[in-house]
């Protein structure tokens, strides 16, 4: 049986082989749970060896300090992570996956492995991925996971057959679809109606974005975005004049480096404050990342489908600022749990203005809204993973997405 990492030889010897220790695997899950309750900032010594009933001293004299422990850390999540990818291709393999339909099925039950019994580890990833972005010194490592995911779908699909002259790589699709489809997993995977919308998806990626007839398609897309609509929100956070204004610093600091960059004196010397007075209106760091993922959230979608005599923001989002944004809102539900009926939201919006922007291009109502969520969620992916890894590279999520939509055309 083929594996991922006979796929690419190479990518075993991006990792480095202190993520087999077996000794490792206690600190992992630590740092893992760590990681899931308070994001990156949460991965720091002190409270790694408080958690495993250990002195700092012990266990930097154990695993080495911070930087040599993170890189094992991250090793050894890979290597988990490698695991379980081999099980799967072992599935594939059993199943004879040799049409689209199949594949699209097999690739829809690993999200779910994902961010079901694998989302502890997920989340790890996504955190890294997120954090790299302003931490450069964790790119190569999160670098070397992504090329194993890669791998991994490239092998997984590789008996499809050739695909369309000139058409992107279905393992380069799916690798990136998800990942854009990562942090909503792990917010909203519970719902049904969002398992519904991504199965819909992942059958226009590998059985062709433009079918014979899509009148079944858009009946369950219909029934099911609206049953996303239906999430009855948490009490919502109401501002006062003053957090409004600082709202807006919050979110751009969300949008540029991610949750964990929120602290009271990264705010208040972003907006020009005194932290004394940031505190007094914002107590604890959990209101501030409240009032900055609102305004995320708001801001996100005002420019994807402003309501009735409503304005668009006056800032507005790149495309990648506005992945980093949905991509952050999704991540932190875990933490601030009344975010989800936002989420959903957004998951629901997804592919609406891209039919639109289609159709302005080519001239003509070319995909339908099933389709051009695929390709959004898959650009969305895209360039999480371009931006973050290469942030001079970002334009292949935009040829990416193009190129898969040409070939539909064609």
């Amino acid at each position: 049986m083929i594996r991922a990492a006979d796929y690419d030889k190479d990518l075993m010897d991006q990792t480095t082989p202190a993520g087999d220790r077996p000794d490792l695997q206690p600190v992992l899950q630590a740092a893992m749970r760590l990681v899931e309750a308070n994001g990156l900032r949460g991965l720091s010594l002190r409270p790694l060896a408080e958690h495993l009933g250990l002195t700092v001293s012990a266990l930097s004299h154990r695993f080495g300090l911070k930087d040599e422990l993170v890189g094992a850390l991250i090793a050894a999540a890979v290597a988990q992570d490698g695991a379980f990818l081999d099980r799967w291709l072992d599935h594939i393999a059993a199943l004879q996956v040799r049409d689209g339909a199949l594949m699209a099925e097999v690739a829809d039950a690993i999200l779910a492995d994902l961010a079901g019994p694998e989302a502890l580890r997920t989340r790890f990833y996504c955190e890294l991925l997120q954090g790299a972005a302003t931490r450069p010194e964790l790119a190569p490592a999160v670098a070397a996971w992504s090329a194993r995911r890669l791998a991994f779908w490239r092998a997984a699909s590789a008996g499809l057959g050739p695909a369309a002259p000139h058409a992107p790589d279905l393992g380069e699709i799916l690798h990136a679809f998800s990942m854009g489809e990562a942090a909503y997993g792990l917010a909203i995977g519970d719902l049904a109606a969002y398992r519904w919308l991504r199965r819909l998806n992942l059958r226009r990626l590998c059985c062709g974005l433009i079918p014979a007839d899509n009148t079944e398609d858009l009946r369950q897309y219909d029934v099911f975005r609206a049953a996303l609509s239906e999430l009855e929100p948490s009490a919502g956070w109401t501002p006062t004049a003053w957090q409004a204004k600082v709202a807006g610093h919050i979110s751009a600091l969300i949008i540029a480096e991610g949750a964990d960059a929120v602290t009271h004196r990264a705010i208040a010397a972003r907006a020009g404050l005194a932290n004394s007075t940031l505190a007094y209106h914002f107590p604890r760091q959990e209101d501030l990342l409240r009032a900055g993922m609102a305004d995320v959230s708001d801001r996100v979608r005002r420019v994807a489908a402003p309501g009735p005599g409503e304005a668009s923001p006056e800032y507005q989002l790149t495309s990648i600022e506005t992945a980093r944004a949905t991509f952050a809102l999704a991540l932190v539900v875990g933490r601030l749990p009344e975010l989800k009926a936002a989420t959903a939201d957004l998951r629901r919006r997804r592919g609406e203005n891209y039919v639109g922007y289609i159709a302005r291009e080519r001239g003509a109502a070319s995909i339908d809204v099933v389709s051009a969520q695929a390709v959004s969620v898959t650009g969305t992916g895209r360039l999480m993973l371009e931006a973050t890894l290469d942030p001079a590279g970002n334009q292949a999520a935009f040829q990416l997405t193009d190129q898969m939509v040409a070939v539909a055309l064609a």
